[in-house]
């Protein structure tokens, strides 16, 4: 499965910018009507996917996802970085290969509305998280300067 979650964000990284947006808006509002399991799931399988991609098209992709998740409302921003951060805490090694360094620089690439919409609903679920300290470990010191972490 590990290898089709690949293919399948390859695919969209691929994609034009508008069909792109299009395609993973309809995959957020699917992902807001899943079971917790299911969304659990499906978070660990991007995790596991996203080194695999080249970095470029990763970006891409997730600049894609940053710009559209902040569009949604705050409970729903909300629901998805808990989720990520659950599955991250469940597994830190799952994030070891990631190049945060890139995906920090996307972050900033972003508007000031969207980096402060991600951002207050990231700080919201670190601080509701009983183990947030063991998040932020696992972080590199330069993307949680970027969100306002340090």
């Amino acid at each position: 499965m590990n290898n089709t979650s690949s293919n399948i964000l390859q695919i969209l990284a691929d994609l034009p910018d508008f069909l792109r947006k299009q395609m993973l808006q309809n995959r957020l509002k699917e992902f807001y009507e899943m079971h917790d399991e299911e969304k659990s799931d499906l978070i660990n399988m991007a995790l596991v996917a996203a080194p695999k991609i080249d970095p470029d098209k990763l970006s891409i992709l997730f600049r894609t996802w940053l710009e559209l998740l902040s569009e949604f409302d705050a409970e729903k921003r909300g629901l998805m970085f808990q989720t990520y951060c659950r599955q991250i805490l469940k597994k830190p090694c799952i994030i070891a290969k990631f190049d945060f360094k890139s995906l920090t620089d996307v972050f900033v690439s972003l508007t000031q509305l969207q980096r402060e919409r991600l951002t207050d609903s990231l700080h919201e679920v670190l601080l509701g998280l009983p183990n947030s300290n063991k998040m932020l470990k696992v972080i590199p010191e330069y993307s949680l300067k970027a969100v306002g972490l340090k």
